[in-house]
């Protein structure tokens, strides 16, 4: 009896361990602002922008977890001259997660890790006087033949860091993401920073 005890015991354990290792997924929405950086971006300010994406919180043992995902980043900056550039990417981000029990009711987590966005779609304004004009971000843009706009590349990567409070079905928390490839010849490099929250599933 004391054996079948020990084993009934040892496979419970067991069970409440794998329950507690199993991957989750989160939904996540936030808002926050963006830039640019690098001697190319004197000149410019940032702007508020959104981001929707989800992810996935895989553990590897009781402190650590790989937390994959996709997301919608919308980017970019406000040029002294009233140009307003946004750029649309999709962004992979690879983040390797820390937890760390703060109370009985929820974790601190903090994230780092690299990231790969491709840009999809954005559009650059202009206002002069009474008029505004538009046109693709990423994609060249000419008048009567004469190139005065080359187009973004779509290409971005970098390096991403976070902190989060993680509850047992919702996270709330603030991400920064710092661009390492310019986003056109000899141009700035992206940043941003988010204020986000999100429910788990």
């Amino acid at each position: 009896m004391k054996k079948l005890f020990l084993l009934a015991v040892c496979m419970l354990s067991m069970l409440t361990v794998s329950a507690q290792m199993r991957p989750t997924m989160m939904f996540e929405v936030g808002i926050g602002m963006s830039g640019w950086t690098g001697d190319a971006a004197k000149g410019s300010n940032a702007i508020f922008n959104p981001r929707v994406g989800v992810t996935a919180d895989v553990p590897l043992n009781e402190w650590f977890s790989f937390q994959p995902g996709l997301s919608w980043v919308s980017k970019g900056a406000k040029m002294e001259n009233d140009v307003k550039v946004n750029q649309n990417y999709f962004q992979v981000p690879l983040m390797a997660a820390f937890h760390m029990r703060a109370t009985d009711s929820f974790d601190l987590v903090f994230t780092a890790g690299p990231y790969i966005a491709c840009g999809v779609n954005g559009k650059t304004e202009v206002d002069v006087d009474d008029m505004t004009t538009s046109w693709k971000t990423f994609k060249d843009a000419s008048v009567s033949g004469t190139q005065f706009w080359e187009g973004f590349r779509r290409f971005d990567a970098g390096i991403g860091v976070g902190v989060a409070l993680d509850f047992p079905h919702w996270i709330v928390g603030v991400d920064a993401d710092f661009g390492l490839c310019k986003v056109y010849k000899d141009g700035p490099r992206n940043y941003d920073l988010f204020f986000s929250a999100g429910f788990k599933f």
